[in-house]
């Protein structure tokens, strides 16, 4: 006695059952030929020292390792060596001062370049500062650091410190870093679990990255075949993939997901005036000069009541074009310790003023 047919739905649970077995042995076999031709492009290989700075946290996202120290041999832009003895307190600061102390307290607050791990610490702008005008000092940063991560720990800190001025250090990367569907689209990426603040004013925690970016990740297969289509697409287009870098400067506000990043930074930094005491003076300034991310952060903090310095990044950049001189590390990008001397330069006449005014009116 024959089997009867096969009806029209047990044909296409077959066939599709059959098509997902046969897509499973061409990633598990493309899997195999990619880890062993191609390992070297793709494994992930632990951060060495100074870069290993990082430690998961579930309140942070990631935080400074608790007493880090590392003492050896950096390289400028140039590739020049030059030595260096960088070391964090228990709690993860570079400088933490006296809180009990009678002259000012200034606490400064940013990402990699506050983190400064490209300088040892007395050569720090914020201590050749502190040096200069004789105030108590406190910094903390770290790498990858938004605005938000920035004001949990001023919030963490700020009734113990009680400082009387917040330098703020902002920079161009902050807005990716302050919205999630921003970072997903754009070329820098720290792809880590971190807070966000939510459209509500609440905060919640997330990895920055689609679906296809999370399948990439354990999948090397999938990331040489992300590799090859992006090449195949630049050869028929004639032009380089676009990311949202491109999108920021080029749309700007019209962009959305920038736009709502700008949203986000904006409710941010009014909490970080309002957890403030108002006798404590707020001012920010900029680590890089990349437009539109540097007015639109001077208007941000500007709204509300903190002046916005641009002119240290521009120093720096001036200098380094006219001098010939090499002021940034081997990554071309965070200030090496001649030029944190230059930032120092150009935040020294507005913290001397802030200092001889403001806070010593307050204190009178």
């Amino acid at each position: 006695m024959s089997n009867p047919p096969l009806s029209f739905g047990r044909k296409l649970l077959f066939s599709f059952t059959a098509i997902l077995v046969l897509l499973a042995i061409v990633v598990i076999i493309g899997e195999v030929i990619v880890r062993v031709k191609f390992a070297e492009q793709y494994k992930k290989n632990p951060l060495m020292p100074p870069y290993d700075t990082a430690e998961k946290d579930d309140y942070l996202g990631w935080k400074m390792k608790p007493g880090y120290t590392w003492s050896g041999e950096m390289l400028d832009a140039n590739k020049q060596p030059y030595n260096i003895n960088i070391r964090y307190d228990q709690n993860g600061f570079k400088a933490f001062g006296d809180t009990a102390a009678a002259q000012p307290k200034v606490l400064f607050l940013g990402d990699s370049y506050t983190a400064s791990i490209e300088a040892s610490n007395e050569r720090t702008f914020y201590n050749i500062l502190a040096d200069s005008l004789d105030f108590e000092v406190f910094a903390y940063g770290h790498a990858g650091y938004s605005t938000l991560q920035e004001y949990m720990v001023l919030d963490k800190w700020v009734d113990t410190i009680k400082p009387d001025l917040v330098v703020w250090e902002t920079c161009s990367n902050d807005f990716i870093d302050n919205y999630a569907q921003l970072e997903i689209v754009c070329g820098y990426k720290v792809g880590q679990r971190r807070p966000y603040l939510d459209r509500d004013g609440s905060i919640f925690y997330r990895r920055p990255l689609n679906m296809w970016q999370r399948l990439k990740e354990p999948i090397w297969f999938f990331r040489w075949m992300n590799d090859r289509w992006d090449g195949v697409k630049q050869n028929a287009t004639k032009q380089e993939n676009r990311v949202g870098e491109y999108y920021i400067a080029t749309e700007k506000r019209n962009f959305p997901p920038y736009d709502e990043a700008v949203r986000r930074t904006e409710r941010i930094v009014a909490m970080i005036r309002e957890r403030l005491p108002a006798s404590t003076k707020l001012i920010a300034f900029s680590a890089d000069i990349y437009e539109p991310q540097m007015s639109e952060m001077k208007r941000i903090f500007e709204a509300n009541g903190a002046a916005f310095y641009e002119d240290p990044a521009r120093r720096l950049e001036e200098t380094q074009l006219q001098q010939n001189i090499a002021l940034k590390a081997i990554d071309n990008c965070h200030w090496n310790e001649n030029g944190q001397a230059v930032i120092a330069a150009g935040l020294l006449p507005h913290l001397r003023e802030i200092l001889k005014s403001d806070i010593h009116q307050s204190k009178l």
